[in-house]
């Protein structure tokens, strides 16, 4: 669906406004996302995907059930790992990568405040 001129207008304006307010945020907002791709990952993938659908037909073929779970567990499995073979790429970004659930580095009060209430507590009376 077609925008009207009047909501072209205020898309151009609210955009002028990022852009002249948050450059930075506008720039990043305008590329891509940056994504690395592992080809060995999604080889194994496409591999692993089509094994696993080969043991589900020669499964279903001969009777055995247990192989056809068996390959449709193999496909899965290579799914997933074909999937999950593009990533962001860390460099991408303009940030240093971090790791996930690594703690935000702490700031120099917060630190000198958590060796006062040490100190206090080591010295209740102030001796």
């Amino acid at each position: 669906m077609a925008l009207s001129e009047a909501e072209q207008e205020l898309l151009a304006k609210l955009e002028a406004s990022l852009t002249a307010e948050d450059p930075k945020l506008a720039q990043k907002l305008a590329e891509p996302p940056a994504r690395r791709v592992h080809p060995q990952r999604a080889t194994i993938g496409v591999i692993g995907a089509l094994v696993g659908i080969a043991l589900i037909v020669i499964g279903l073929s001969i009777a055995l059930i247990w192989l056809s779970v068996a390959g449709f567990v193999v496909m899965l499995v290579a799914t997933i790992f074909f999937l999950t073979a593009w990533r962001p790429n860390p460099g991408g970004s303009g940030r240093p990568a971090t790791r996930v659930g690594s703690p935000p580095p702490a700031s120099p009060d917060f630190m000198s405040r958590l060796e006062q209430r040490w100190r206090q507590r080591q010295n209740p009376g102030g001796q």
